[in-house]
């Protein structure tokens, strides 16, 4: 490289470490005053929820918003306050609730085509998983470390899902859960119907999911294939190789599932990002190569 080039190229450098720089400081401003608002916000819905417990009522909606806010925040102080919070309000279920203990999610398995070393005598009496009690939710359900298997998982509507430690599963949810967690998925499809809210991915790699939801928000993951109609807009943090399709889900009879869908997830929102140029971390995948699933009877 001759002298006028090494100037160029020096000139150039210095550009775009001054561009980074400025998105860097804008973006900063606009995260401290979102931050502030919102938490001006949650300090009121923390709030209302003290005083509906001091009259031993419990609005599942306010709950549903605080646990959402929860997994997004990066206020520490905030995080334990509401930690704490929705622990009191688990208390104040358990108290409530006299009758049998819910049993969670029960699970009908349907055959695994993947693997022939399994038994054919194989029990298939459906399997339940309890909900636990140390999870920072009034509702939550776990589903985790699950190897090489297809199911079908039925629940009831408006419930949060957490779903972790899964590797090579096809997991099929026959209902409309509010939160979805998942966490350390890898090899597998996951399937949806409609989420209420938001579907939050960590640490996940070679995915397939297929999801109507308010927002799909992406941290620490890779390899992803997302089958999505948002209602708000899809977030990576962290991420790389993220492919982005239409949500081209079919019912047990063939028809193709209808969903509320504002075009946003062929845009992703990448946090880690900050150059005008579209971001090296995600991708709209070609009409031509795009694949779809069909639900389960």
């Amino acid at each position: 490289m001759d002298s006028k080039e090494k100037i160029l190229a020096d000139r150039k450098d210095r550009l775009l470490a001054k561009l980074e720089q400025r998105n860097e400081e804008r973006r900063v401003l606009n995260e401290e005053s979102v931050s502030k608002t919102d938490g001006d916000d949650i300090d009121q819905l923390m709030g209302d929820i003290e005083k509906d417990l001091k009259s031993k009522t419990v609005d599942s909606t306010k709950i549903d918003r605080l646990q959402e806010y929860l997994a997004f925040s990066t206020n520490n102080r905030q995080s334990k306050a509401i930690q704490n919070l929705l622990e009191d309000v688990r208390k104040h279920k358990l108290s409530q609730n006299s009758g049998p203990k819910f049993k969670g999610f029960s699970f009908s398995k349907t055959p695994n085509t993947t693997s022939s070393s399994k038994s054919s005598v194989e029990v298939t009496k459906p399997v339940e998983v309890s909900a636990i009690l140390n999870v920072p939710s009034a509702s939550e359900n776990v589903i985790e470390e699950l190897k090489d298997e297809k199911r079908k998982i039925s629940g009831k509507k408006g419930e949060d899902v957490n779903l972790k430690n899964i590797e090579n599963c096809r997991l099929q949810f026959d209902f409309e859960p509010s939160i979805v967690h998942i966490r350390n998925i890898k090899n597998s499809t996951l399937i949806f119907l409609r989420c209420d809210r938001s579907l939050l991915i960590h640490d996940c790699d070679n995915v397939h999911i297929y999801v109507a939801a308010q927002q799909v928000r992406i941290h620490t993951s890779q390899n992803l294939h997302l089958h999505v109609a948002t209602r708000g807009a899809v977030i990576l943090e962290d991420s790389k190789n993220v492919l982005m399709y239409p949500y081209r889900l079919k019912s047990a009879t063939g028809e193709y599932l209808t969903a509320e869908d504002n075009g946003e997830w062929r845009v992703p929102r990448d946090f880690n990002w900050l150059a005008t140029t579209p971001s090296p971390n995600w991708k709209v995948v070609a009409e031509k190569e795009w694949t779809e699933e069909q639900l389960i009877a």
